[in-house]
């Protein structure tokens, strides 16, 4: 069975506003991949990537042009790092078909840079990136110029990958403090600046819909017409003598789950005792499918839900599908700060993308039908010496979200995002800004929905439209693996907060958790 999951999205044509803000929609396409020719005799972790890879679908992809004359490249959105690296027409993916059937992928629209007059090598054997999955990408730092929805950046260095387990490249949008060099340079977002194309280093993402086609990054402004309500400021995190950030981190209160099934909403508080009684770190990050959080969160999501954790083969959690019809009213709500409250529907995190493949799958799940749980835990992150208490969200939640990315302030703006919006009411960020404008109200409700079978009415009541009764809990035990999580658990006490860090996960790049998230796209098709 071939998936119709539409993961591939190109940048296209850039609408350059009179204002200067640089809008660029997002375009979904549908790759197609199957599970039956996974191998099964491999390691765990090379397994789960190949996995992820042909059922997830996952990643946002830009289709950029690279060189003189340009060559169409696919790069990965990713506001998790910083660098922007495309594929060689020689890399060893491209070539070698051993690796090619290990991680499940093959190479997208690659970069000769031969064909190009405007390339440049800055350091041979100078570019290498390791992802917290351990995986890498290692080559060249070059330069050449890049276009990108008409608007042309010369000479931008970026590196040039010859070594990769990737069938695409990225297009890093975070902090120029977190590329790959020894040596800080100019990035995109830096670039845009430096190069006068808008005023200040900031960006809004509206990923949109999971079933919906479009969406945008919008580069130096924010559309009222995409979020609902207030747009909340919050102030990205630092530790303690960080000079500047290194990721998109924010501190994140609570996480509530809401079950009309008992008419009870469950919340859980993340405690970091490092940082205060109530938060936990949260990276934003559009380069991960999936979102993570602290074991001590997802256990009690987890046991409310009787899901079922493999950790023989791919590491991922697995949820029945009936809740997609028995339960099309249940939510995870985030809070952040003292009022920023993203509610993220069962649709976003309840995936039926596993379909008869399930048959395919060397081991067996306790449901009819398996659906992939869209959070999962860091737990499995503490092996590679990184504590658990921090949080990933993804896009399971960010498409939820509509989130203001300002480099310049160090602040992060998020609202509820209003999903399927038709229209715009833009209004432009400038240098002269002191922060992100307070004050900014979005719609006043979801102006359209999506039909679909997945979806729910997004009650907030129960069947009987009375208030919902409100359990509060504490944080539980490590849920066993393989097996099926159900029932209550004990509260222990708080784990010890993340140590000697500058950001949750330090410098390391975050796209691409668990696996590379199905980098196939555009060409390129997956075993």
């Amino acid at each position: 069975m071939k998936s119709t999951l539409a993961i591939l999205l190109a940048l296209a044509s850039a609408a350059v506003a009179q204002n200067g803000v640089l809008n660029f929609p997002l375009n979904r396409g549908v790759p197609h991949f199957r599970v039956g020719n996974l191998r099964q005799n491999v390691k765990r972790d090379t397994y789960s990537q190949a996995l992820i890879n042909n059922i997830t679908g996952g990643a946002y992809y830009a289709e950029v042009t690279v060189g003189t004359p340009g060559q169409k490249v696919s790069v990965v959105l990713d506001t998790g790092s910083s660098d922007l690296w495309v594929v060689s027409y020689q890399a060893d993916l491209c070539t070698d078909s051993r690796i090619q059937r290990e991680w499940g992928d093959s190479c997208d629209k690659t970069y000769n840079p031969n064909k190009s007059s405007s390339y440049k090598v800055l350091e041979e054997d100078g570019f290498e990136i390791r992802y917290l999955d351990n995986s890498t990408a290692a080559g060249d730092y070059i330069t050449d110029d890049l276009k990108i929805g008409g608007t042309t950046i010369k000479s931008l260095q970026m590196g040039y990958a010859t070594k990769t387990v990737r069938g695409a490249g990225i297009l890093g949008v975070g902090y120029s403090s977190n590329v790959a060099s020894t040596q800080r340079y100019p990035n995109l977002i830096d670039q845009f600046v430096a190069q006068k194309l808008i005023t200040t280093k900031a960006y809004s993402l509206y990923l949109n819909d999971r079933r919906s086609d479009t969406g945008n990054i919008l580069f130096g402004g924010i559309d009222k017409d995409k979020f609902i309500g207030d747009l909340s400021v919050l102030p990205i995190y630092m530790a303690k003598g960080q000079a500047e950030p290194i990721h998109f981190e924010v501190e994140m209160q609570s996480v509530s789950l809401d079950l009309t099934k008992d008419g009870k909403t469950t919340k859980i508080i993340s405690t970091d005792p490092s940082l205060s009684q109530t938060s936990t770190i949260a990276i934003l990050d559009s380069g991960t499918t999936l979102s993570y959080l602290p074991a001590k969160i997802t256990d009690q999501i987890h046991s409310k839900l009787n899901v079922y954790v493999d950790e023989m083969w791919t590491g991922l959690t697995f949820i029945d599908c009936k809740y997609l019809t028995s339960n099309p009213d249940m939510r995870l709500s985030f809070t952040f700060g003292s009022n920023a409250t993203i509610s993220v529907p069962v649709w976003e995190v309840v995936l039926d993308l596993l379909g008869d493949t399930q048959s395919d799958l060397p081991f067996k799940m306790p449901f009819q039908r398996a659906c992939i749980f869209g959070i999962q835990s860091t737990a499995g992150f503490q092996e590679d010496g990184f504590n658990e208490d921090w949080a990933l969200l993804g896009e399971t939640f960010l498409r939820s979200a509509y989130v203001v990315y300002d480099l310049t302030h160090h602040q992060i703006g998020m609202a509820q995002a209003n999903l399927n919006s038709t229209t715009t009411d833009i209004i432009e960020l400038t240098g002269a800004d002191s922060g992100l404008p307070g004050g900014l109200v979005g719609v006043k409700e979801q102006q359209t929905s999506k039909d679909s079978s997945e979806s729910g009415s997004g009650s907030s009541t129960d069947k009987d439209g009375g208030a919902k009764e409100t359990e509060t809990v504490t944080a539980g035990s490590t849920a066993p693996t393989g097996t099926t999580t159900s029932g209550a658990k004990d509260s222990d006490s708080a784990a010890a907060g993340l140590s000697a860090r500058g950001g949750a996960v330090g410098a390391l790049a975050v796209a691409g958790l668990t696996g590379f998230f199905a980098l196939v796209g555009g060409a390129a098709v997956a075993l």
